[in-house]
C-alpha cells in the first residue's frame, strides 16, 4: 500500500520526509487519498487476502508481484532493495 502511495506522488521510498517540499507534500496526500480510495474499492490489494480468504483486485504497482518488470509509465523496471529490516520496491525511472 506505502509503496504506490509514494509511487503515485513520484516519491523515493528511501526519501526522508523531512527533505520533501510543500508539493511533494500535497502530492502525497492527494495519492494517499485516491489509492485508499481505490483499494477500499476494489476490495484489496492482489498480494492479501481477505477473511474469506480471496485476493483483492487492486493491482499492485511495486509489489513482489511487479518486481522485475518494465513499468508501462516509464519503462524503466521495477526493482527489489532491502530497507530498515524489509524490502522496498521502487520504479527507477519514475521514483528515482
Amino acid at each position: 500500500m506505502l509503496l504506490d502511495i509514494l509511487y503515485e506522488a513520484g516519491i523515493h521510498p528511501k526519501r526522508k520526509a523531512s527533505t520533501l517540499s510543500d508539493e511533494e507534500i500535497d502530492r502525497l496526500e492527494q495519492s494517499v487519498v485516491s489509492t485508499l480510495r481505490e483499494m477500499i474499492r476494489l476490495g484489496g490489494r492482489d498480494t492479501e487476502k481477505d477473511l474469506f480468504d480471496q485476493i483483492g483486485s487492486y493491482v499492485t504497482s511495486m509489489s513482489k508481484n511487479t518486481v522485475g518488470t518494465a513499468y508501462k509509465r516509464c519503462g524503466a523496471v521495477i526493482v527489489k532493495e532491502s530497507y530498515m529490516g524489509g524490502s522496498v520496491y521502487y520504479c527507477p525511472g519514475c521514483q528515482g
